[in-house]
Parts: structure tokens; C-alpha cells; sequence
């Protein structure tokens, strides 16, 4: 007897092709992500905390935390395959790197820049005053002789804007950078961000 063929409309759809590798793609993929962002949010907390800025600080840790709580912790709940720690180690060295250049990009808070010269440096003062650096001239015995030290005080995202001038003025010259935590009253005119025109900023304490 022969057998009846159904109609083509009718033939059972074949089922797509599953891969037995991506269960494990998935959370790979999740926990890298996860792991990018709460370990920048936890590297900018830090960053943050040292500059004294407490709002931004708490923002950081309440985001770093959720999203511990949320995602990683229970991505890496019993027993897991040798690849989640792969990517949990993996995620947070992309974190790293990525927090860091966060950071570096907001360049938040205050400079205070130290220049030693053996040069003149009445010019100089007024080329940088001229351009809204505060700057204070001290005079000092160096191992060689006298020496002009400057002292010049900045917002952190006008480094990349006095560095130039500075190298203009005397490529040998030695300078320190340090970051300021706390400054009273900070003529406005040195702040690139100021948004107060009361004639003084004051850093968050």
C-alpha cells in the first residue's frame, strides 16, 4: 500500500540547530560586562573618595554594589565551568583599565604643580597668569646655584593645556604634579569650571 504524502505546507518545520556551547557564551559574555562596570564604578569610587568628592563617591558604590548584587553574585552561584572564572578575571582587568581612563577623562578635583628653573621666570608668570593659572614665585638654593620655583595651582583638566606652555618655556625644567584634596577659597578666575560668580570657590569638602 502505497504511502500518502502531505502536502508541503504541511511537513513539520525542522528545528534550528542548537549549539551546546552557548550555554556557556552567555554567561561569559555577562559576567565580563557586569564585571567592566562595577569594577570602573568601584576604581572611580576610589578615585573619588582621595578628592574628597562624597557625592560621587556614594553614587559609585551604590551602582558597583547593585550591580554585584544582581548580576555577578548570582552568575557565579554552585558550581560553574572553568570559563566563568575566566571571565570574572577577564572583567575585571577590562574594568581596571577602563575605570582608569574614566577617571583620567573627567580629571575631577585640583592640581597643585611644582616647577623648579634656573631661568627667568617674570615672563613666564605673566604669560600663565595671563591665561588664568594662579601661580606663586618662591626663590630657593638649588645643588648648583639659585633656583626659581613656581608654584602653580589648577584645575586637573588644564594640565594638558599648561604642560605645552611650560615646555615652551624650559624643557629642562623639573615639576612635580600633585593632587590637591581640600582648597580655601580659590579665586574663581582660576577655575576653567566655575559656576559661582560670589569672586571664590571653594573645593567640596
Amino acid at each position: 500500500m502505497a504511502s500518502r504524502q502531505l502536502p508541503p505546507n504541511l511537513l513539520p518545520t525542522p528545528l534550528p540547530r542548537y549549539s551546546p556551547r552557548m550555554h556557556l557564551v552567555w554567561p561569559f559574555l555577562l559576567i565580563v560586562a557586569s564585571r567592566i562596570v562595577d569594577v570602573s564604578m568601584g576604581t572611580l569610587r576610589v578615585s573619588f573618595i582621595a578628592r574628597g568628592r562624597k557625592a560621587l563617591a556614594a553614587a559609585c558604590g551604590f551602582t558597583e554594589i547593585l550591580i554585584w548584587i544582581v548580576v555577578v553574585s548570582r552568575v557565579l552561584t554552585g558550581p560553574q565551568h572553568w570559563t566563568a572564572y575566566v571571565a570574572y578575571a577577564l572583567g575585571f582587568t577590562c574594568g581596571t583599565f577602563v575605570g582608569m581612563s574614566i577617571e583620567e577623562h573627567l580629571a575631577v578635583g585640583w592640581a597643585l604643580v611644582r616647577v623648579i628653573t634656573v631661568k627667568p621666570v617674570g615672563d613666564f608668570m605673566q604669560k600663565l597668569s595671563a591665561a588664568g593659572f594662579g601661580v606663586t614665585r618662591q626663590n630657593a638654593d638649588g645643588a648648583r646655584g639659585p633656583v626659581q620655583v613656581l608654584v602653580i595651582l589648577m584645575p586637573r583638566k588644564r594640565l594638558t593645556e599648561f604642560q605645552p606652555l611650560l615646555r615652551n618655556f624650559d624643557p629642562a625644567a623639573f615639576y612635580t604634579i600633585e593632587d590637591v584634596r581640600h582648597a580655601r577659597d580659590i579665586p574663581v578666575v582660576y577655575s576653567a569650571t566655575a559656576a559661582t560668580a560670589a569672586g571664590k570657590a571653594r573645593m567640596p569638602v
